[in-house]
């Protein structure tokens, strides 16, 4: 989720300056009462502007991911994570992002893995 933008804080902030209440505020700017609080604390502390941390990829930069499948096509979930040192559902989305898709090549057919990996029947 996008950060809200630094004119919107600063009119929420007027708005109560001026006299108006923290309810009022939060409901005129379609924001939680909680949000206006925090809005006003941090005018206090004069760090009112958004974290600069929002909208970048943190841990698994996409074009590294897509350099990598490139020159690994075979590479499996497990590698992948190993190699980026995430999770391996944080591959999963970026790769879906990216446009991958999934690519099956298992080593039995359908029919015998169905039969070996079925449960035993409750007794």
């Amino acid at each position: 989720m996008k950060a809200y933008a630094l004119d919107l804080r600063e009119r929420v902030v007027n708005f109560v300056r001026r006299g108006g209440s923290k309810a009022e505020a939060a409901r005129r700017f379609d924001l939680g009462r909680r949000t206006v609080y925090r809005y006003l604390a941090a005018a206090q502390a004069g760090t009112l502007a958004p974290k600069q941390s929002w909208g970048k990829w943190r841990k698994l930069d996409p074009e590294k991911l897509r350099a990598h499948v490139q020159q690994h096509p075979s590479a499996t979930l497990r590698e992948l994570q190993t190699a980026f040192g995430v999770s391996p559902n944080a591959v999963w989305v970026r790769l879906r992002q990216l446009g991958f898709t999934l690519k099956k090549t298992h080593q039995i057919s359908r029919a015998q893995r169905g039969a070996t990996l079925a449960f035993p029947a409750r007794t």
